[in-house]
């Protein structure tokens, strides 16, 4: 999709997950190719400004800015060469040219690959923490809310109530994906 009239914008809606980051990777790099720059991401978009085709390498990594060695994190990888040029909700797209087509890695290992994902998991205990105080001021059985005869606001609940267990099940089975991931990274490392 182009942006209004400027043909040297896009916006690209698309759903990745967060398992899928080399899927993500190998489109980003399709895009460079393509003459398309990352400029932004946001949760499912993507903006690309119109530029000279390039043949760069990325790779996503999820680190925590809040972190007490993020400054070091940023640091190791423009050491290495790597460029960071977006960040979104702790994940880091990095990008370098390779050198002689040899294609870097910031992983050297499934076993070290598989802590990014483990990181990753980490934050799930805080959203589903979220449950307790939901249903303690949303559910009738507590009587916090007063549902009343009032249809519009009883439909507005049920449908919020709807929307709050689909993301809490999305959640969870990313959990799970990503877990699986994980198991998987540490089976290869194994052998």
């Amino acid at each position: 999709m182009n942006n209004g009239n400027n043909p040297d914008l896009k916006t690209i809606y698309k759903v990745i997950f967060e398992w899928e980051d080399e899927k993500e990777e190998k489109w980003l790099e399709q895009m460079a190719e393509k003459g398309w720059r990352l400029v932004s991401v946001a949760p499912c978009v993507y903006k690309f400004q119109r530029s000279e085709s390039e043949k760069v390498v990325f790779r996503l990594d999820y680190k925590m800015s809040s972190d007490k060695d993020y400054q070091e994190y940023l640091m190791l990888f423009k050491d290495a060469g790597w460029e960071l040029f977006a960040t979104f909700s702790n994940w880091h797209y990095f990008k370098i040219k390779p050198e002689n087509k040899e294609v870097p890695e910031i992983y050297n290992s499934s076993k070290s690959k598989a802590q990014k994902y483990r990181r990753l998991l980490k934050i799930l205990p805080g959203v589903l923490a979220l449950v307790p105080p939901y249903w303690l001021l949303f559910s009738p059985s507590f009587g916090f809310i007063n549902y009343g005869k009032n249809s519009t606001f009883t439909g507005f609940l049920l449908v919020l109530h709807i929307l709050f267990i689909l993301s809490i099940l999305i959640t969870v089975g990313v959990a799970l994906k990503v877990w699986f991931k994980i198991k998987k990274l540490e089976s290869e490392s194994k052998e």
